[in-house]
């Protein structure tokens, strides 16, 4: 085969590899583009592994840490709980980005403004009530009337000391008037019971087990809070709750009258930029362990997305609260849901191009490939104009020269051998042109033929 036969790609595309690749590098470009336009729009794989703060160890909250750690668990993505001290300690840990907390527990009115910008609420879960306990013989409380007065507000890092502290400055009760014990909730307890100090607060459940034990001193109380619609009404993430007599024990008719009591909402937090798939999982969790009824709640009242303080609620979340998973979600395992969901994203644009392109690049590269034949004709057209415009005497060897010059351009084509029909096609009309030309010339009857002429016909 000489250097100058057609390969076996060019026999069959009519291309030659350097004109492929003129068409391919376009065509590639735009996929790749297409491909990376829709990244744009995918968030990342969904973590394998997340962190979730919840509180001291043996605490509720840290308990059903436990139990969202197993349901989110069980969907793929492992969960590490980790006990702190408290909400005051979660909020850090949330808002720190050095920090490897994915989500936590945290008392509404515990994140300050600056705090607030860098974590979401996904869902709220349950009232927390503030509960004050003391041996008041009137069973009831004013903050301010605590002034002077040795008090437990809860250890450092505690969601309860962040929520008390303000509503004590409020009442103008302060560190430089009165005696601010720092205690946890056992502590606490233990001061009551030796005298040390006059009044405790409690941030624990209905069924917390140091409130339990504080009851059961010799003439303790809870508290009454008779102004709970005024520190509802300064202060947005307070509610107002209400303890019928004999809740906590019907037996012994504790309490022993109805009281109305201050608290606030048990919130479940995220980072700001945590992935979308996670927020869907804790809200499913949220959804199986607090929609039932409580002491404080209705049934169906949580978990809920209302806005309890400065802590925004999570877009995804109010997304997934009303549109619920996706069909692929419903019935697959999520990381084979997540797979097709990205497939399905990626593929979209792809479509958007390939369609287009399917429909186009045939015709473009037959316009490409038909190239030089098309210049043929052309030139092929103007020989024929050219010949009906001159003296029936005059010479045509510059025509037929033209001929011969149109034969060569088009034997070079590569043209595919599905089309070489059309080749032979046009060297048949080559032909049919060049006997015109020289029948004019014999019919004119002006002298022999050319050179040109009488070597044009011996090849005939």
């Amino acid at each position: 085969m000489s250097h100058d036969d057609p390969t076996l790609f060019e026999e069959f595309t009519g291309l030659t590899v350097g004109r492929a690749l003129l068409l391919a590098v376009p065509v590639l470009a735009l996929v790749a583009g297409s491909i990376w336009l829709a990244v744009q729009f995918l968030d990342p794989m969904p973590p394998r592994r997340i962190v979730l703060a919840t509180g001291p160890e043996g605490s509720a909250l840290h308990a059903l840490g436990k139990s969202y750690a197993e349901r989110v668990s069980a969907q793929g993505i492992a969960v590490d709980v980790r006990a702190t001290r408290g909400s005051a300690d979660n909020v850090v840990l949330l808002s720190d980005r050095k920090e490897r907390v994915d989500a936590a527990f945290l008392t509404a009115g515990t994140a300050s403004a600056e705090q607030a910008g860098a974590i979401v609420n996904a869902s709220n879960l349950f009232y927390a009530p503030l509960w004050c306990l003391g041996r008041d013989p009137s069973g009831e409380v004013t903050l301010a009337g605590l002034r002077g007065k040795r008090i437990a507000v809860g250890a450092p890092g505690s969601g309860l000391s962040v929520q008390l502290l303000p509503l004590l400055a409020a009442n103008g009760v302060a560190a430089d008037n009165t005696t601010l014990l720092e205690l946890g909730p056992q502590e606490s307890v233990r001061a009551l019971a030796a005298g040390e100090a006059d009044a405790i607060f409690l941030g624990e459940g209905l069924r917390g087990p140091h409130l339990a034990r504080a009851l059961d001193l010799p003439g303790v109380r809870v508290m009454s809070f008779p102004r709970a619609e005024a520190y509802e009404r300064r202060f947005a993430h307070i509610v107002r709750l209400h303890l019928p007599r004999g809740t906590l024990d019907l037996a012994r008719g504790v309490p022993d009258r109805d009281l109305t009591l201050i608290g606030t909402t048990v919130m479940l937090a995220a980072r700001a930029d945590v992935h979308p798939t996670v927020v869907d999982l804790l809200v499913d969790a949220a959804r199986q362990f607090h929609s039932g009824q409580g002491v404080f709640e209705k049934r169906g009242e949580f978990p809920n997305l209302h806005v309890v303080d400065d802590v925004p609620v999570s877009e995804q979340a109010v997304q997934y609260t009303r549109e619920g998973p996706s069909l692929l979600r419903r019935y697959l395992p999520l990381w084979v849901a997540d797979a097709i969901q990205r497939a399905i994203v990626l593929a979209v644009p792809l479509l958007a191009v390939a369609i287009p392109l399917a429909r186009f690049l045939p015709a473009l590269l037959d316009l490409v490939g038909r190239r030089r034949m098309f210049l043929g004709y052309a030139r092929l057209r103007r020989v024929e104009r050219a010949l009906r415009a001159r003296e029936p005497s005059a010479h045509v060897d510059d025509l037929l020269r033209e001929l011969d010059r149109i034969e060569e351009l088009v034997s070079g084509d590569k043209e595919s051998v599905v089309k070489a029909g059309e080749l032979y096609t046009f060297r048949a009309h080559v032909r049919m042109v060049r006997e015109s030309v020289l029948a004019r010339m014999q019919s004119s009857g002006a002298g022999g033929p050319s050179a040109v002429a009488a070597k044009t016909m011996e090849m005939r």
